[in-house]
């Protein structure tokens, strides 16, 4: 992604083209082209398929093939194996939802950045009502989130369960858990552990779907509500907050940090993950992009750098935290209640 000062304009070029690679990666989920080309097909067979025009459809697939998403033979069109193992619907590792939901992004936000960088916030929100929700989403657009989500968590979750100290946790909370990705895998890990998720009522749907599949129903529970504004219950010796904070601005962050630390028995944990900004502001590279798209589909939303999370929690009434890495653009601040 870094650009080198002292090289062409062809580096300028690609970066300006990088939007048609991922449009035709988003438009073929969508579309589901990676379900019918499980098998070889050619292209008129597949523009039938898609009640779609042979020459169109012809180009895009001969694109997709230039992008390594489709294989080519003399007359047919097949996944790759990449595409064959993770955008095909119904395999247990179909992750195509994170790419719906990054066309979702694209059509509400992105598409209109120019505007929001110029008025500092995307024209369909008002910063000054947000609590965190978008009511125009349908059931569908949650959903593709969601199961995003989960998507990427699948993971991660096992990489950073390791790092937390789970063992002798009695009752966790995941708090905005989603799909319970990280809330399954604290319990796998630690048998003694009971979790309780706590999201909105649809994400809610998707986590019991999910605690259902991997047969915890008797030691997950879930909770519906806004944390911003409901209950969260009590009696928590560990909360876990992943990828929450930087939907919001920072008096909310500060509101869900103390809502969380109220909730923790003496003694216990708080840990937050987020795509954590070094103090330059621009590093790493995947946080300050990540900033860019919080500045693109919410109204107040960013990347926080470490320091600014920590201080937090500081204030709130936690030890000073401790710092871990999980991913090159993300990382962990755990701390305890005193």
């Amino acid at each position: 992604m870094t650009l080198d000062p002292e090289g062409g304009f062809e580096q300028l070029m690609n970066l300006g083209r990088g939007f048609q690679a991922a449009k035709m990666l988003m438009v073929a989920v969508d579309l589901a082209v990676f379900d019918f080309l499980e098998e070889p097909h050619s292209a008129v067979e597949a523009a039938a398929w898609l009640k779609a025009d042979d020459r169109a459809v012809g180009l895009f697939l001969n694109g997709l093939v230039a992008l390594g998403l489709l294989t080519k033979g003399v007359d047919y069109f097949q996944n790759s194996k990449l595409a064959s193992r993770f955008l095909v619907r119904g395999r247990d590792d179909y992750r195509g939802a994170i790419i719906i939901h990054m066309g979702h992004t694209w059509e509400r936000g992105w598409n209109d950045l120019k505007t929001t960088v110029l008025v500092g916030h995307p024209k369909d929100v008002d910063p000054e009502t947000w609590v965190g929700t978008r009511p125009e989403r349908d059931e569908t657009e949650v959903r593709s989130f969601i199961c995003g989500m989960d998507a990427l968590a699948r993971d991660l979750a096992p990489r950073v369960a390791p790092k937390l100290k789970l063992s002798g946790v009695r009752h966790l909370l995941d708090l905005g858990g989603g799909p319970a990705t990280y809330a399954i895998t604290f319990a796998k890990a630690n048998p003694g552990m009971k979790a309780t998720v706590f999201d909105l009522p649809d994400p809610i749907k998707i986590a019991r779907e999910n605690i259902a599949k991997h047969g915890l129903g008797a030691r997950i529970d879930t909770l519906a509500g806004n944390f911003l504004q409901d209950d969260i219950g009590s009696g928590y010796d560990f909360i876990w907050i992943s990828h929450i904070l930087h939907s919001h601005n920072e008096e909310q962050c500060r509101r869900i940090i103390q809502k969380a630390v109220a909730a923790l028995v003496p003694g216990g944990t708080l840990a937050v993950q987020d795509f954590f900004l070094n103090p330059d502001g621009c590093t790493p590279p995947g946080a300050a992009l990540f900033g860019v798209h919080m500045l693109a589909v919410t109204p107040r939303g960013r990347a926080f750098t470490y320091q600014e999370v920590a201080e937090w929690l500081q204030e709130a009434g936690l030890s000073a935290p401790e710092q871990l890495s999980t991913s090159p653009d993300a990382g962990v601040l755990v701390a305890k209640k005193k």
